[in-house]
């Protein structure tokens, strides 16, 4: 055998293994990935939430039921953005769909409530401690809107963020 030939065998034995690993190394990734992605849509997808959006009866059914706002308001300890989290971690917990709503006023300061985005009348926003129907609107004293107390300082909405 010649040295040519000797290198031909090798060269097409050199090829052969190397087809055979691509092979084998592709059908374990498809192998895998369908096992993985399948596992994984199971762990995630197939454990986690399924919340929906109510109608505007069962949002006011939701809030009677609710204890959050008998809760105490508690300067520095348990604040407007404790009531909204609350209210909203239980809604999720049964399966309804509620927002978080930053409020930002022009003097500085802030507040917290919720939405529900109803399939009946809309986005609607709630103030968690009182369980009420409020409205929020750019440019206006959310206190005189609501018909609340004014306050020291300037709550004119200056712009509003709705978290889902």
């Amino acid at each position: 055998m010649t040295r040519g030939q000797k290198a031909a065998i090798i060269l097409v034995a050199f090829l052969v293994a190397v087809i055979l690993c691509l092979i084998s190394g592709y059908s374990g990734y498809v192998r895998g990935r369908g096992e993985g992605y399948q596992s994984g849509v199971v762990a995630g997808a197939g454990s986690g939430y399924s919340l929906r959006d109510p109608t505007y009866h069962e949002i006011r059914q939701f809030l009677a039921e609710d204890r959050t706002d008998a809760n105490k308001y508690v300067e520095g300890e348990y604040i407007c953005s404790d009531f909204a989290a609350d209210v909203n971690n239980n809604a999720e917990a049964q399966g309804i769909r509620c927002a978080l709503v930053e409020i930002k006023y022009t003097g500085g300061s802030g507040h917290a409530v919720v939405a529900f985005q109803t399939v009946d009348r809309g986005l609607t926003f709630i103030e968690p401690q009182y369980d009420e129907e409020v409205s929020i609107e750019l440019g206006r004293s959310y206190a005189e809107l609501n018909h609340y107390k004014k306050p020291t300082f300037d709550d004119t909405v200056m712009r509003y963020l709705v978290i889902w």
